[in-house]
């Protein structure tokens, strides 16, 4: 464990079984211009999706992204140019870590219109991010990622010449989390199953970590425990 470390401050979170009808409060709290990012399939075939729609189209105006699989520099490349003319007071993910990640990027470069191939790592430009970045809120539908609570992006390419890379500010993070376990029930069993594994291995990793702190050490502890209680089957 490191004897010194920094704590960066958690985004606002609420948590609760019908959480999610506080989504339009919290966006009004920005603005009345919403782009929202949700999964190309998933959020239609959701038992949630159609009603959470209906009621922000009602209260706002509405701009859409979909994202199929994991989000590449092409697709938040896209989005921003798409959005330069209509700048959202503040982007909305609802959905697992692809889309939470995307709309992360997306919200991270709408105000300049840059390429998010001047700052991915290792593969980007070597531009230095200082921001401004949209206004994102988060509604993570799977429990794995814990995407919702940091500050990187993961982009990916595929083919020969594929990636997988970050896009990282302290920026990126998520001003509100929206956390409802309602949202997770139509979740299929395999995708459960995987970001169970997912948020086993990351707890491991962190606590593992020659970087761990009190702190960290103390919510892998809590997390565990409820990965023991809740993802194995007796």
């Amino acid at each position: 464990m490191s004897e010194s470390f920094s704590f960066a401050a958690t985004p606002h979170i609420h948590f609760g079984v019908g959480k999610r009808h506080e989504l339009e409060k919290v966006i009004a709290s920005f603005g009345r211009r919403v782009l929202l990012v949700t999964g190309a399939a998933s959020f239609e075939a959701s038992g949630y999706g159609q009603l959470l729609l209906d009621n922000l189209q009602a209260q706002f105006e509405l701009r859409r992204v979909r994202v199929s699989g994991e989000p590449s520099p092409q697709l938040v490349d896209q989005a921003v140019a798409g959005y330069a003319g209509w700048l959202p007071d503040c982007v909305v993910a609802i959905g697992g870590g692809s889309v939470i990640d995307a709309a992360k990027a997306i919200a991270g470069l709408l105000p300049s219109g840059a390429s998010v191939m001047e700052y991915l790592e290792g593969v980007g430009r070597g531009s230095i991010y200082n921001g401004p970045s949209t206004p994102f809120i988060a509604l993570p539908t799977t429990a794995g990622t814990g995407g919702e609570t940091s500050k990187n992006a993961v982009l990916s390419v595929v083919g020969k010449n594929g990636f997988k890379k970050s896009f990282r500010h302290d920026l990126l993070v998520a001003r509100v989390i929206i956390l409802d376990p309602e949202l997770s029930l139509g979740c299929p069993p395999d995708v459960t199953a995987a970001c169970g594994m997912d948020a086993l291995t990351q707890l491991l990793e962190s606590y593992l970590s020659s970087d761990a702190s009190p702190i960290t050490d103390a919510l892998a502890l809590s997390g565990l425990a409820h990965v023991r209680e809740s993802l194995i089957r007796r």
